[in-house]
């Protein structure tokens, strides 16, 4: 029985003379075997520079440096304690982790030489994913980039293609997962990009450029005072990026010209930004790339099994052309229109049945929430009333951004047993019907107006509004003003603050990207593995749970992102108008944290409690924006503010006319 034969050399090797030193370098026995040695190459020599690197400054590794032992292993994973204290400090304590570092440089060079077998290259492979993951979990995530992490793969596959040397299948599946895995990087780092609002309009480049850590003074100033020019290197970044698993299946000029755009742009950065590790650790998987777009590519042509032990015949564009027409012949056929009316059916029957269960979900919801529904307009509004028969003045609550009317559990819980109150849940917000349009100011004031007279609560009103919430109790008493008793501002967002304010312009993009990432989440049912349904657990019983559930629904995050597009479009500019009165009674109260992050807060704030001549200001310094309602204790001072406001309205009031029975009045397109 004859031994089976030793896979043909590649071509290039045939045309090279044999014993070069280049030639031993960089070919391997065919093919894939290529494509590997030039990763193992270009990845080992990333991965040397970083650990001799790390020798150089083996400083910072010692028990008294910025990588202490001592508190790193307070960061690693539990199950390596199991091995014993002892022997991790052996390893990963000083001066233990220098020799781990030593053996990944001196497992790099080997990588490097030449002669080595395919058997000693996968050792050595499977050697530096060892070392990588122990000194990535030794520095508890510090220090590392997504150069590490790729570098990791790259010897993670170069290690399990050298354990299938005789699966040609096997050994094509692995270059293809690494180029998949490579394209995938590149793509979500551009789809992270997108979705950033300072790399959509490019401030995030000069941003960037002016650190200490990845600057570039001269790039920097390029950039600083020409716009467009940040703008252009942010978009070609992102475009880019998100583009390059085109070179997968790019004719091959196309694939080329890909390639060297990547190398020229990790070229780029490692000059400007000083990311050196990434040329290594990225291009060397080009070789990966370009493999596999030779049998992707619209010119990829059929191998012979004989030629190419590496060829898949099921991979060629011929056999796909083959199975494709098959499967368009059996789909024309009766059987196959059957399969495909099927298979429609099937789909409508499942689109129902999500509708279906949406619906359901929403018929649950409504059937534990807590409070009233009321149907205003011929929509449904959900109320939290509380001795509402009582006479006036009677306290209104307005609501902050992507807050349901339970945000104010404690407030008004806090309030006097005989004050009659009510906080409601905006259209789309909370358990209330969305409207078909977002509202302005005109018909927000009208639907507000409209509630209470449905819900029978007395005026005068002391109208208390959180963030958002405090442009529309300016835009209610501006309209009624012989209903307002009184205004309370709770950390209440300022008509001018997006105007006046940098740090608050600049957040502006960030809300709005958190109102659409968040609405993602809930629409696919990750939020509640989020924290941010968690905060409201904390709201007394049975608001928390009830609130937790609520704000798991997709469609009050699109509210919230139409509301803020809306308040700056027409609720920012009608609150700017002056009061009727300046004798109404205000009380501001402001959260220290929101102070500490913009000192223009505390002049907004200020301003509000100029509003009226009978004012008051309370900062609550150690409150947050959102803990000012939804904590007990912080809510207390909110609770005073209130009652402060009413006790003087009580004073003030005169006979008023109850609401009378109207519809809401539509959107005005003058604010």
């Amino acid at each position: 029985m004859t031994p089976p034969s030793a896979p043909p050399p590649s071509a290039a090797a045939a045309r090279l003379p044999a014993g070069r030193f280049a030639d031993r370098l960089h070919l391997g026995r065919d093919d894939i075997d290529t494509v590997f040695r030039k990763l193992e190459l270009m990845t080992s020599v990333g991965a040397t520079i970083g650990a001799v690197e790390l020798l150089a400054t083996a400083e910072t590794l010692a028990d008294d440096g910025l990588f202490a032992w001592p508190v790193m292993r307070l960061r690693a994973p539990l199950w390596w304690r199991r091995v014993g204290e002892e022997r991790l400090e052996k390893v990963f304590g000083y001066p233990g982790i220098v020799g781990l570092v030593q053996t990944r440089a001196l497992t790099g060079l080997g990588l490097l030489l030449p002669g080595a077998t395919r058997a000693q290259r996968g050792v050595l492979a499977a050697t530096m994913c060892g070392t990588a993951h122990g000194l990535h979990t030794r520095m508890g995530g510090f220090g590392l980039d997504g150069s590490d992490h790729l570098t990791f793969v790259n010897y993670a596959v170069s290690a399990a293609e050298k354990a299938f040397g005789h699966d040609p299948r096997a050994r094509e599946m692995l270059v293809r997962f690494l180029a998949a895995q490579v394209c995938m990087a590149y793509f979500t780092s551009g789809a992270a990009k997108l979705i950033s609002p300072v790399w959509r309009d490019g401030t995030a480049i000069p941003e960037i450029f002016r650190t200490s850590t990845f600057g570039d003074p001269l790039f920097y100033r390029a950039v600083r005072d020409r716009p467009w020019l940040a703008k252009s290197v942010a978009w070609a970044t992102i475009l880019g990026e998100m583009a390059f698993p085109l070179v997968l299946v790019a004719p091959k000029p196309v694939a080329r010209g890909i390639l060297a755009s990547g190398t020229a742009f990790h070229l780029g950065n490692a000059r400007f930004m000083g990311l050196n590790r990434f040329v290594w650790s990225y291009c060397s998987t080009y070789p990966a790339l370009a493999h596999v777009s030779r049998s992707l590519g619209p010119r990829a042509r059929t191998a012979s099994p004989a030629a190419s032990p590496a060829a898949s015949p099921a991979a060629s564009p011929t056999t796909c052309a083959r199975t494709a027409g098959r499967l368009l012949r059996a789909a024309a056929g009766p059987r196959g229109a059957a399969v495909v009316t099927a298979g429609a059916g099937l789909a409508l029957l499942a689109g129902a049945a999500v509708r279906q269960a949406g619906r359901a979900r929403d018929v649950r919801l409504r059937r534990d929430a807590p409070g009233e529904l009321l149907t205003v307009a011929g929509r449904t509004v959900h109320v939290l009333p509380r001795n509402s028969a009582a006479d006036g003045p009677s306290v209104v609550f307005e609501n902050g951004l992507a807050a349901p009317a339970t945000q104010w559990g404690w407030v008004q819980r806090g309030l006097d047993p005989r004050t009659p109150s009510a906080a409601y849940d905006r259209p789309g917000i909370g358990w209330s019907d969305a409207a078909d349009r977002p509202q302005g100011p005109d018909e927000a004031a009208g639907v507000l107006a409209e509630t209470l007279r449905t819900l029978g609560l007395k005026p005068p009103y002391v109208l208390v509004g959180h963030s958002i919430g405090g442009l529309l109790v300016r835009t209610f008493a501006r309209r009624h003003p012989e209903l307002t008793g009184g205004l309370v501002f709770v950390d209440a967002t300022h008509p001018e603050q997006f105007v006046r304010s940098p740090r608050q312009r600049e957040a502006l993009p960030w809300i709005r990207q958190r109102m659409t990432t968040t609405g993602l989440q809930a629409a696919l049912g990750l939020l509640r593995y989020s924290s941010l349904p968690r905060q409201m657990s904390g709201l007394p019983a049975p608001l928390g749970d009830a609130t937790e559930r609520i704000v798991r629904r997709p469609r009050l995050w699109r509210t919230a992102r139409e509301e803020l597009a809306e308040s700056q479009r027409t609720w920012c500019p009608d609150a700017r108008q002056p009061l009727p009165a300046t004798d109404t009674p205000v009380a501001v109260v402001t959260a220290g944290e929101t102070v500490r992050s913009d000192p223009l807060h505390a002049e907004f704030q200020r301003e509000l409690a100029l509003l009226s001549t009978v004012s008051r200001h309370d900062v609550v310094e150690e409150a947050g924006h959102e803990s000012l309602v939804l904590d007990e204790a912080h809510a207390a001072h909110v609770v005073r503010a209130v009652e402060w406001v009413r006790t003087r309205a009580a004073k003030g009031a005169a006979p008023v006319v109850p609401l009378k029975a109207g519809k809401a009045k539509p959107a005005s397109d003058s604010a």
